[in-house]
């Protein structure tokens, strides 16, 4: 038994190793990201250009927000540049896009775009979205489900997130030269539910929008459509996402029933996060023609 003892030892402490071995840490814009007095001490440089993460003061939120900013090294103040504003999905933070599209300065630099994106107050915002929003998600949906918290909690952080995104726009226009007939709005998931909201809420101010993943029929319900129907509009969904697809379709026939210039793009196989890569230069191509 003494001769057994050693290696059987030797392979339970093994066995024990690889199952308490810890995990890969979750990428940087998973969760809320850094602290508000972790961005309050990060540096920035006013005028920069390249790939910036930033971060002001919310006073109303009383706390330092974060948003990552990219500026194409080519940019001229004297010619101004379009603006791109791109927001999260649930669970996420303002990373996502410079995280997850690795193409997506590339992509900046071939058009021309000034991008940022928003924090949106928190990951669970809605960008100003109704808290009929998003429902109860089908079953099998990868739509993420409602927020916690009673009405007057859900309508304030809602508030705040929408109110982030506008605050977030207009430093960026007061810093940098922005041609204001050439603002896009686009998101992913509950980022592409803003991007409907926002974009109706807010029509006269966007040169267009493309809203990725996110439509449900209550949504459906609660946009005015009517309001997108004077822009160039461009919805994506993966191939996948059977609900999403059905939902998205439907958003766009009430578009072109409404008179309005409106793309479908549905990524053959797609999932609720393969088609945000594919989705992302597709748009940007698209805004660069409007």
């Amino acid at each position: 038994m003494k001769k057994l003892y050693a290696p059987l030892l030797l392979l339970l402490l093994s066995t024990s190793l690889q199952l308490t071995a810890a995990e890969p840490p979750a990428p940087a814009f998973v969760g809320p990201g850094k602290s508000s007095e972790e961005l309050a001490g990060m540096p920035q440089t006013r005028g920069a250009k390249g790939d910036q993460q930033r971060h002001y003061r919310f006073e109303e939120a009383g706390r330092e927000i974060g948003y990552h900013l990219y500026v194409p090294k080519n940019y001229d103040p004297a010619k101004g540049a379009p603006l791109v504003v791109a927001l999260h999905g649930y669970g996420v933070n303002q990373e996502f896009f410079f995280g997850f599209v690795k193409e997506l300065p590339e992509l900046c630099e071939k058009y021309g775009f000034i991008c940022v994106a928003p924090m949106g107050y928190s990951i669970t915002g809605w960008y100003g979205a109704p808290i009929s929003v998003p429902g109860a998600p089908p079953p099998g949906s990868k739509l993420p489900v409602p927020q916690t918290g009673n009405d007057q909690e859900q309508l304030r952080e809602r508030q705040l997130s929408e109110r982030d995104v506008m605050n977030v726009v207009s430093l960026v226009k007061a810093e940098y030269q922005v041609n204001a007939r050439r603002v896009y709005l686009m998101g992913h998931s509950m980022g592409g539910f803003g991007t409907w909201f926002m974009g109706a809420k807010y029509s006269d101010m966007w040169a267009g929008i493309a809203p990725m993943s996110g439509i449900n029929e209550n949504a459906l319900k609660a946009i005015d459509i009517a309001k997108l129907a004077k822009l160039p509009v461009m919805v994506a969904v993966g191939e996948q996402e059977t609900s999403t697809v059905v939902d998205s379709k439907k958003a766009v026939e009430i578009l072109k029933a409404k008179g309005g210039v409106v793309e479908y793009v549905e990524i053959a196989g797609g999932t609720h996060g393969s088609m945000v890569a594919p989705s992302t230069a597709r748009i940007l191509e698209f805004f660069s023609t409007h």
